[in-house]
């Protein structure tokens, strides 16, 4: 079926459609890891480091396949760890007819959780007479505490467990973390009741809809070979990111026992980092496989640059610097260090900041992406200086930059699409954000309309509220938060927004009392000053404006995390603590004395790292990795003896020193 359905000629079309020219994927030198990815259909991971364009060679590997795909009831399922991944690819699917076919029956694009919800998960719990009205884990545990008895709540609360005891891993909704109270207990069974009671309403966590697609499985076999006859070939972006409970899954869906479907990897498992605590990496199927092919070169960054960061790859790779793109302009620069003490730590930023403005000309100054990031985004103010973010910027709030948890306000909402859209007008993000967080809040509210939809979130309320009085509401909610650009003065929220909100709220849930809503809708609290003299940072969307009277340049401060998968011009990695400082830690790799993640243990064996040296490892490479242009490091100045700064500017490096006065 497969056999040349991908030719040399599809490869230069397929370039051409990327805008990479027709040249695109051709060999460079020896290397032509880029065209034998195209060309191979069988199953394989593609371990492509940072920057290689691994998405735009799926992207334009799925278009040639769209093209030449000769079956018309089964499709191609791609699986995506994230949403933003999957609009990627669907956005670049959209250059072309034949990309634009991929979004449609018979074929699959979306995030591996979508797939098993409208796959597995959702038939199955409609089977059972479950109707499903909301996918969120945010609601679902407030319906289920709202379901507790006082008492129950109070032995929770004084056991300080959080509401995440309400979550279930099995079908007869045991499992979990509940503390002391195991199955003999009457708390134990109380929460064992709100979860069966919640979930026969039809609220649900996102990760247990996994436990029903098992159960599926476990009581119908044959689904997955269904599947497997739907989908012969399965692609999956970012797969270093999925956790065992994913990769085990999609292992039994489309690879074990007989008839399995071809299946493509693509991923860097130097970059498997997981947004929670506790997630564990996959054991059952883990990435890469036995069947691996590397491409190596990166169009990120120039060679100078992969030379620094390719020692903190945890498993060796070849780095090759293509990078950056022409169109980028500007020579690659020296990366810089800034040496802080605790009296100078608020300081970093704004030398930042001087140092983007003196490097950067004005045009890549208001067109470049420039960020600031950290490996601890929440603050413990007794921590050790530098605990996280907060001790660099005080006004900074973790929840906007935090993408793996649902935003807990309709100002967090805005505020994670204001910093969603820095650096461009993509006003879609702040129209879907504010429809998102009126479905929301609606859920809190009490609402059944249910939320399962592919639909954007915008489009749902507009579906809901036509031919409503609450229609010219949400138009006008929405005409302010564009003015705006989802800034809105807290007057204009207690006047305009709030009475629209509730407008909208009430109607879509179909509740006069707003219950939980209420504090959703809250308007959002004001942040704290800045010290004296420092750059200004916006109240809740963490960008921080350099000169503060005239800003020059624009930084999105963040978590590590958050800017995972993305390209910048310059990234500043702050140090910050768990267990130890970051970089500190790391500072034998910095200085060229280590590499990789293994080490000669005490008999002249090679041993790999720690458990906790090797995640460091992965989270700062992910961080290193991101510019285009100009690499960026922050730490302590006593953490250097005496000739390591000489060895890094040996090395190239520029340093700053915070600790001394700025120069005019």
């Amino acid at each position: 079926m497969f056999n040349d359905i991908i030719r040399e000629q599809d490869v230069a079309w397929a370039a051409a459609l990327m805008g990479l020219g027709p040249d695109g994927f051709a060999p460079v030198g020896d290397d032509n890891s880029r065209l034998r990815a195209m060309l191979n259909l069988d199953t394989i991971d593609f371990e492509a480091c940072p920057g290689s364009g691994k998405t735009t060679l799926l992207v334009a590997k799925l278009a040639v396949l769209a093209r030449r795909w000769p079956q018309r009831d089964q499709g191609i399922c791609v699986l995506s760890h994230t949403n933003a991944a999957r609009n990627e690819i669907g956005a670049k699917l959209g250059n072309s007819a034949a990309g634009i076919s991929l979004t449609r029956y018979p074929h699959f694009v979306g995030t591996i959780h979508a797939f098993v919800n409208e796959y597995l998960a959702l038939p199955w719990l409609r089977s059972k007479g479950i109707e499903v009205r909301c996918i969120d884990t945010q609601i679902a545990l407030a319906k289920r505490w709202g379901l507790l008895p006082g008492n129950t709540r109070w032995a929770i609360q004084k056991a300080r467990l959080s509401e995440g005891c309400l979550i279930y891993t099995r079908p007869d909704y045991a499992g979990g973390s509940t503390g002391k109270f195991g199955p003999q207990t009457p708390t134990y069974q109380a929460l064992l009741e709100a979860r069966r009671r919640g979930s026969e309403q039809g609220y649900f966590c996102f990760d247990e809809m996994f436990v029903w697609a098992n159960e599926l499985l476990d009581k119908r076999p044959e689904a997955a070979l269904d599947l497997r006859r739907r989908f012969p070939l399965v692609f999956v972006d970012e797969a270093q990111d999925n956790s065992e409970e994913q990769s085990a899954l999609l292992h039994r869906i489309f690879c074990a026992g007989e008839a399995p479907s071809r299946r493509q990897r693509f991923g860097d498992s130097n970059q498997a980092i997981y947004a929670r605590v506790g997630v564990e990496g996959a054991a059952t199927d883990p990435f890469p496989g036995a069947a691996v092919q590397a491409i190596p070169r990166s169009y990120r960054f120039a060679q100078p640059l992969a030379d620094e960061v390719k020692a903190l790859g945890v498993a060796p790779q070849d780095l090759i610097g293509a990078g950056p793109p022409p169109e980028h302009g500007t020579a690659h620069q020296a990366p810089t260090l800034f040496l802080f003490d605790d009296a100078s730590v608020r300081s970093v930023l704004p030398r930042y900041g001087a140092h983007l403005v003196a490097t950067f000309d004005a045009h890549v100054l208001d067109r470049g992406v420039f960020t600031a990031v950290a490996g601890v985004h929440d603050l413990d103010e007794a921590g050790r200086v530098p605990h996280a973010m907060g001790h660099y910027a005080p006004a900074y709030d973790p929840a906007c930059a935090r993408k793996e948890a649902a935003p807990a306000s309709f100002a967090q909402y805005l505020a994670r699409a204001r910093f969603a859209m820095a650096g461009s007008g993509n006003s879609d993000k702040l129209v879907n954000a504010a429809a998102s967080a009126l479905l929301a809040a609606s859920e809190l509210a009490g609402g059944t309309h249910g939320r399962i939809a592919r639909k954007s979130p915008h489009r749902r309320v507009v579906d809901l509220l036509t031919g409503t009085e609450a229609y010219p509401a949400y138009l006008a909610l929405i005409e302010r938060m564009l003015a705006g650009r989802g800034e809105i003065a807290d007057a204009d929220w207690q006047a305009v927004v709030r009475p629209h909100a509730e407008t909208v709220v009430r109607q879509l849930s179909g509740a006069e009392a707003l219950g939980n809503a209420a504090a959703f809708l809250a308007s959002p609290q004001g942040a704290p000053a800045l010290h004296a003299g420092a750059a200004a940072i916006g109240r809740t969307d963490n960008l921080f404006a350099y000169p503060e009277d005239v800003p020059q340049v624009r930084i999105r401060l963040g978590s590590i995390h958050s800017v995972k998968g993305e390209t910048h011009t310059a990234t500043l990695v702050l140090d910050s603590f768990y267990f130890a400082h970051h970089l500190s830690e790391l500072k034998p790799w910095l200085l060229g004395a280590k590499a990789g993640g293994s080490r000669l243990n005490g008999r002249g064996n090679m041993v790999a790292e720690g458990s906790r040296m090797l995640a460091r490892l992965r989270l700062h490479y992910v961080a290193m990795t991101r510019p285009t242009h100009l690499l960026c490091l922050a730490m302590r100045k006593d953490v250097f003896a005496a000739g390591e700064l000489d060895i890094l500017t040996g090395r190239g490096w520029t340093v700053i020193d915070c600790c001394a006065p700025a120069q005019a």
